[in-house]
């Protein structure tokens, strides 16, 4: 039985066949850039990385990325611009490719393409307030925030990370526009108002390609009815994408930070100030100050004993509120608490993975981070905190593999996302990559990019490059030493380690 072929524009290709046409005439492509082509149609609008892309068209080949380069120019001149006079295919940098096309409804294309995809895929957008009440607004984040964060533990859902979904707050958005930016199919947006202790709720799930409602709901509740809310909207969700759910993960569609009203404002409150949002330590200091009033609301709730463990991970690596030992002992208890209620919390599994790795117990570090990473596969947090664990143990194919999930979970990610991948993409040899990914990093976050590129550009021979970055890491922070850097590294590649302080100190650095 032949494939049905694919059709977009004025093109069709014949999966079987390999063939090309144009308006019914052969466009002459290679076979490399036919099997590109293929896995871009199997998933229409999906980042993929350079990895996938690879692996479809040199299977089981080692190849080098400048091959792809080639066969990527090669297929864009082939197919010129889309009828709207874009490119076809765009590149994500630092990641990969996308396929800006869509196949037309009703082709047998169309259908195939939308069968190959594996998994659905999710953004939901920041919930309208409609009062101008500054509470309104933390509260309809925080519901937002926690039905994401739920769905990301469902292995057959793909659910955009907050920070990308945020983007769009306080935005007019045309959803079609929105989940074709996002690489979605389906976008769900809502409104929230509270009026004492009454709220309602209006959510609705939306077909970002054809734009029309697949469900709607209100609901008009008691507040302390919160988590049963998000407890129906989660299931609901899973349900109209035909999700279909493992055994167990019925039990994972379940609210279980807190069941507290009290506390789940202080939770939301601090959400918006976690350190891998980007933000400073004073925020952190926030984080902490609103978590642990509601950890004293609620001393068993499993994720928010996690959520002040990584807290305390920070302040061990970097310092700010205690010493090392007490910082590290702190994260220590809370982590260890943390899996004692809930053996199967994903942040305190990744979490613990980072609290051995600043205790130098590297295989315990893997072992936690890949757990973590096996409980929630769609939380682009628990990858890219896996990318860290992963890079500092010098396993760099899962390294990459991690931080390129948490990009496509978080197309709009915090800098830092950039810098673990950067530093990935170096430990893999990948250094064209990394010094692309990290120059990223440094235009968001120029004090914390900077150090990363001095040993990049170093590293790659570029040493005038180098030193240019050495003199603008020094001008941001006057007091940068390598003995203070080397002090808040934890590697387990002492020879990668070492060459990394080599070439900070050919680049001019103090000691």
């Amino acid at each position: 039985m032949s494939t049905p072929p694919f059709v977009f524009g004025s093109f069709e290709l014949n999966p079987d066949s390999g063939a090309l046409l144009r308006r019914g005439e052969p466009v002459l492509v290679g076979k490399r850039a036919t099997r590109l082509l293929r896995a871009f149609l199997e998933r229409p609008g999906e980042v993929l990385t350079k990895s996938d892309l690879i692996d479809a068209a040199w299977s089981g080949s080692t190849v080098e990325e400048s091959n792809l380069s080639v066969q990527i120019a090669s297929l864009r001149k082939a197919l010129g611009a889309t009828p709207e006079g874009k490119e076809w295919i765009v590149t994500i940098p630092g990641i990969g490719y996308r396929f800006t096309g869509r196949v037309e409804a009703g082709m047998p294309g169309a259908r195939r393409a939308e069968t190959a995809r594996t998994k659905p895929s999710l953004a939901v957008l920041p919930f309208a307030t409609l009062t101008e009440d500054p509470d309104e607004g933390v509260f309809a984040d925080g519901l937002v925030e926690d039905i994401i964060t739920t769905l990301s533990k469902l292995s057959g859902l793909t659910v955009i990370a907050r920070n990308s979904s945020f983007a769009y707050k306080g935005r007019s958005v045309d959803v079609r526009e929105t989940a074709k930016e996002l690489g979605v199919r389906y976008v769900m947006v809502g409104s929230v108002r509270r009026s004492g202790d009454r709220i309602r709720i209006a959510a609705q799930l939306v077909d970002g390609q054809s734009g029309g409602h697949v469900w709607a709901e209100r609901y008009d509740r008691k507040l302390s009815d919160i988590f049963t809310i998000q407890d129906e909207i989660t299931l609901m969700l899973a349900t109209e994408m035909q999700v279909r759910l493992l055994e167990g993960e019925q039990a994972r569609l379940r609210y279980t930070t807190t069941t507290n009203v009290e506390a789940w404002n202080y939770w939301i409150r601090g959400q918006a100030s976690a350190y891998l949002r980007g933000l400073s330590k004073a925020d952190s200091n926030i984080a902490r100050m609103n978590w642990q009033k509601a950890l004293a609301l609620d001393p068993d709730s499993a994720s928010l004993n996690a959520a002040l463990a990584f807290l305390h991970v920070i302040d061990a690596r970097f310092g700010g509120w205690d010493d090392r030992p007490t910082a590290l002992a702190k994260a220590a208890a809370y982590v260890e608490k943390a899996l004692l209620l809930d053996p199967d919390c994903p942040e305190g599994h990744v979490y613990a993975g980072l609290v051995r790795l600043l205790e130098r117990r590297f295989d315990e570090a893997v072992r936690l981070a890949q757990r973590a990473v096996a409980i929630a596969p769609g939380s682009a947090d628990i990858a890219v905190n896996a990318c860290w664990i992963f890079t500092a143990t010098g396993r760099a194919r899962d390294a990459v593999a991690e931080g390129e999930r948490a990009m496509k979970l978080n197309p709009i990610p915090p800098p830092v996302y950039f810098g673990f991948l950067g530093n990935a993409y170096r430990l893999a040899g990948r250094i064209d990559d990394a010094i692309a990914t990290l120059e990223k990093y440094h235009a968001l976050a120029p004090e914390m990019g900077v150090r990363d590129l001095v040993i990049a550009y170093e590293r790659a021979g570029r040493h005038q490059e180098a030193r240019g970055a050495a003199a603008r890491l020094l001008a941001a922070q006057p007091g940068f030493t390598l003995s203070g850097w080397i002090d808040s590294q934890f590697r387990s590649d002492t020879a990668e380690f070492e060459a990394d302080i080599a070439a900070l100190r050919a680049a001019g650095l103090p000691e």
